[in-house]
């Protein structure tokens, strides 16, 4: 019985000597001594200015931990912001496996961080230096026979951030706020879970009052390669409700599910095996496939679109158009098609569109030229003109064409039909061919 009480005692005493220890550096030793040390380690392994204006604290429970106060990263830009900075921080280890030699990070949480990205108009990006840093060739591992496991880290979080993104050379701008992010645990080789949701802003100027705008949410499992170079996204769930311009005040609501997204970076190579969106009451499904095409980009892949009706579908878009008196023209809808956008060029092949009773196949294209011209070949089965020939009037003002995009707007083709009808005239093998440039009919056969 006495070794017992005594091996509790020396049990009891090492754990009580431990907390007092814990206690005393958390008490006596002012972790503000060493923010010189941690600003140089920062700006060593990024060569990025790192700089923390608030005070930094040692907390031990549950976690050994240290919260920094206000702090900013990266060379002030063109703006005379920094890469991001922060209203407070917080990131901690657990201290027994540390002493173990295995490193257990708690979850890094970032509070109100503010990022801004720039590219300038020589196409520089200010984050360009921190990620060429972070890909130098690690340090060797540790062998023998019995080598440490790698880092985890039980999470990574961001409260109430923003984002600014300026591209100078393309005059782009846009906005992220109110963005939320959980990052769920990380260790090397993992799939991570991730949840996110933010609200984006497009660019637009005084004038407009009532700019793009879409709230969105999302999760994920995540899995980066240990070089950051391949990134592999698995069950993609988001919803979203875009907002703003022409659309009505409610808004669109988008869905979107995606099995699998995988990406390398260099060379760029994006594959995407199946996306399915639902964008108010148009269902439309899809398979992607990117990368670098010579000195530019490419993507291509099928596509289908399903529309109960187009006719209720265009107002939900802000689309105010003369629509044809007889309700049921413009109604279901189902197209499919692979389409490819290579270098500025446009290709839309193998169409097969059903449009009320009218079944058409052909397909599009547009030159990559700034002088772009479309170029169509449809051809329909059947159609009665007759049902599209009176339009309404939805407006007491008068329809007025947009004039200035059709101006710019150059296409030329050809439409035929099987059979067509207007009124009690029937016709065989019709044929009409368009061309359209400065914002005139140019000829029609």
């Amino acid at each position: 019985m006495r070794i017992g009480r005594w091996v509790i005692g020396i049990v009891a005493g090492l754990v009580l000597l431990a907390v007092l220890t814990v206690l005393a550096v958390t008490v006596f030793v002012d972790p503000n001594r060493y923010r010189g040390q941690i600003e140089a380690a920062v700006t060593r392994a990024t060569g990025q200015p790192f700089n923390i204006e608030g005070d930094l604290e040692i907390a031990w429970y549950p976690w050994l931990a240290v919260r920094m106060g206000p702090s900013q990263f990266g060379a002030p830009g063109a703006g005379g912001e920094p890469l991001v900075r922060w209203k407070s921080a917080r990131v901690g280890a657990r201290l027994v496996p540390l002493i173990r030699g295995e490193l257990i990070i708690d979850r890094v949480r970032l509070d109100e961080p503010r990022f801004v990205l720039r590219r300038d108009a020589a196409g520089r990006g200010n984050w360009e230096d921190v990620f060429a840093a972070l890909k130098k060739p690690p340090t060797p591992p540790i062998t023998g026979p019995n080598p440490p496991p790698g880092p985890q880290i039980a999470g990574f979080e961001i409260q109430d951030g923003a984002l600014t993104y300026v591209d100078e050379a393309r005059g782009r701008h846009f906005t992220i706020t109110d963005w939320q992010l959980d990052v769920g645990a990380w260790r090397s080789g993992a799939t991570v879970p991730v949840a996110t949701e933010f609200a984006w802003e497009a660019e637009h100027d005084a004038r407009d009052k009532t700019p793009i705008g879409v709230r969105l949410s999302a999760t994920a499992r995540v899995h980066v390669s240990d070089d950051a170079n391949d990134i592999d996204v698995f069950e993609l769930v988001s919803t979203s409700r875009v907002q703003g311009g022409p659309l009505p005040k409610a808004g669109v609501p988008v869905s979107m599910r995606l099995s699998r997204f995988a990406a390398r970076l260099s060379p760029l190579d994006i594959a995407i095996s199946e996306v399915a969106a639902r964008v108010g009451d148009a269902d439309v499904t899809a398979s992607i496939q990117a990368g670098e095409s010579g000195p530019g980009l490419y993507v291509r892949g099928p596509l289908s679109v399903e529309l109960p009706s187009l006719r209720r579908f265009l107002p939900t878009l802000g689309a105010k158009v003369p629509l044809p008196v007889d309700k049921t023209t413009i109604g279901p809808m189902k197209l499919a098609s692979m389409w490819e956008w290579n270098n500025g060029a446009v290709r839309v092949s193998g169409i097969d569109l059903h449009l009320d009773d009218t079944h058409f196949t052909g397909e599009l294209s547009r030159t990559s030229s700034e002088d772009a011209v479309w170029t169509f070949a449809l051809h329909g089965d059947k159609i009665d003109l007759s049902r599209y020939l009176e339009i309404e009037k939805t407006s007491k003002k008068p329809f007025e064409l947009p004039l200035a995009a059709l101006r710019a707007l150059k296409m030329q083709g050809e439409l035929t039909f099987d059979q067509a009808s207007v009124a009690d005239a029937e016709m065989k093998d019709v044929r009409m061919r368009f061309e359209l440039a400065d914002g005139a009919v140019k000829s029609l056969q």
